[in-house]
Order: structure tokens, then C-alpha cells, then sequence
């Protein structure tokens, strides 16, 4: 069965910025390694970040505006309705609400904060939702 992974904005941004850690993430979900789980609002908040001044003079609108139509042609989109496990910092709550909505198997982030939030990852793992770092998804994905 593929994993289902919904993959947090901080990613989509450092693969714009060229990161190299990012990067195999974009390139493993267009390979077709994972089904995409994304949301409007997902979408909404990475349209947002990549437009802030300091990113905007750094990112290419065009790959920018590229990802996002992918994101909506074949991401799976879910339309978030439930209230998440609370988390340090609220901002967090669409990728959260996207994850258990779209019945993810784990949230891809970059943000170390999130991952190391125990009561949250226990949280969502009663949901059936792993918070992952890019190595545990590559990890994952050369098992499968």
C-alpha cells in the first residue's frame, strides 16, 4: 500500500530555495512514491509564504505557481474539518486537520519544533499519523 504523506510548507519552500535536503522529497512524490494529501488551506499558506519579500526575491514565480498547480492536479485534496490535537504554535493546525483528514500515514516537516513536541506526536498518533523528518520518509519509502 503507499504511504499517503502530507508534506509541510517549510518543505515546499526550501525545495524552491533549491535545498538540497527538500529536493528528493519533490522528487520522490513526482516519481510517484507517495500519494500527496493537501488541502486549501496548505495551499493558501504556501502561496503566502513564497510571496513574503525576503522569499519572493529568491524563489522564481514561475516554479512557485508550478508546484501549486501540481499540488492541485495531483495531490489528493481533502477538505479539513477536524479540530487537531493542540500543538505549540497554531500555525501548525492546517497541516494537522490536512493529516487526519486525508487519513495520512505521516506529516513530512522540517520543523524540528513540531516533531519534538511528544504529547502532540502522541496525539496524532491515536489518529494513525507520524510526524516525520525527510530522512525517516526516504527511509521509509527505500523500505517499501
Amino acid at each position: 500500500m503507499m504511504l499517503r504523506i502530507v508534506v509541510d510548507t517549510n518543505l515546499w519552500i526550501r525545495a524552491l530555495l533549491g535545498g538540497r535536503v527538500a529536493l528528493p522529497v519533490l522528487e520522490a512524490w513526482r516519481a510517484g512514491q507517495f500519494t500527496l494529501v493537501v488541502s486549501q488551506p496548505l495551499i493558501d499558506e504556501l502561496t503566502d509564504v513564497w510571496q513574503r519579500p525576503r522569499l519572493r526575491a529568491r524563489i522564481k514565480a514561475e516554479d512557485a505557481e508550478r508546484l501549486i498547480e501540481q499540488l492541485r492536479l495531483r495531490g489528493e485534496m481533502v477538505e479539513p474539518v477536524t479540530v487537531p490535537p493542540r500543538c505549540r504554535d497554531p500555525r501548525d493546525h492546517p497541516v494537522l486537520a490536512a493529516a487526519i483528514d486525508g487519513q495520512a500515514d505521516a506529516i513530512v516537516t522540517g520543523d524540528a519544533d513540531l516533531r519534538a513536541d511528544d504529547e502532540l506526536r502522541w496525539a496524532m498518533e491515536e489518529h494513525g499519523v507520524a510526524l516525520w523528518g525527510v530522512d525517516r520518509l526516504l527511509e521509509r519509502l527505500r523500505i517499501d
